[in-house]
C-alpha cells in the first residue's frame, strides 16, 4: 500500500497537535466525572467516562499513525485551565466548546489530508465521533430544565 503524504513532517505535527488535544480531553472528561454531583450523577459519570474512553481511542489511533509515519508521539497535553467549582451546566458548556474546537481542528487538518486516503478515512471517522459527542452534550442541556434557568 502506497500513501501519498505530501509533507510528512507537516502531517506528523498536525497529528501530534490532535493527540495533545485528545489527551487533554481524557483529563477534562475524567475530571468532570469525578466532580459531578446530584441526583443525576450516575448517568453523567457514565457519559463523561465514555467520552474520556473515546478520547483515549482517538489518542491511540493518532499515536499509532504518528509512529507508522516515522514520527514520535507527543507526551504533551494541551493546557487545561483548573476552573475550581463548576456547575453541571458550566462543565457541559466547557465540554461543548472543546468538542467544537476539536471538530474545527480536525476539519481543517482533513483539508490537508485529502490525497492520503488512509488519513482521510481516519479523520472522517474521528470527526463523525466528535460530532456525536457534541450532539450528546447539546441534547443533555436541551433535555434538562437548568439550561433554561
Amino acid at each position: 500500500m502506497v500513501e501519498t503524504v505530501v509533507d510528512k513532517k507537516k502531517v506528523i505535527d498536525a497529528l501530534n497537535l490532535a493527540l495533545e488535544r485528545e489527551l487533554a480531553g481524557i483529563v477534562r472528561y475524567l475530571h468532570h466525572s469525578f466532580i459531578v454531583l446530584g441526583p443525576g450523577r450516575g448517568p453523567l459519570v457514565q457519559l463523561f467516562r465514555s467520552l474520556a474512553q473515546d478520547s483515549m481511542k482517538h489518542s491511540t489511533q493518532l499515536g499509532e499513525k504518528i509512529v507508522a509515519l516515522g514520527g514520535h508521539p507527543s507526551v504533551k497535553i494541551e493546557e487545561i485551565a483548573e476552573p475550581g467549582e463548576q456547575t453541571l451546566l458550566e462543565m457541559i458548556k466547557e465540554d461543548i466548546a472543546m468538542e467544537e474546537q476539536h471538530i474545527e481542528m480536525y476539519e481543517n487538518q482533513l483539508k490537508e489530508f485529502q490525497k492520503d486516503i488512509v488519513l482521510k478515512l481516519m479523520y472522517e471517522q474521528i470527526i463523525l465521533e466528535e460530532v456525536t459527542h457534541l450532539e450528546q452534550l447539546q441534547l443533555y442541556i436541551r433535555h434538562n430544565d437548568f439550561a433554561h434557568a
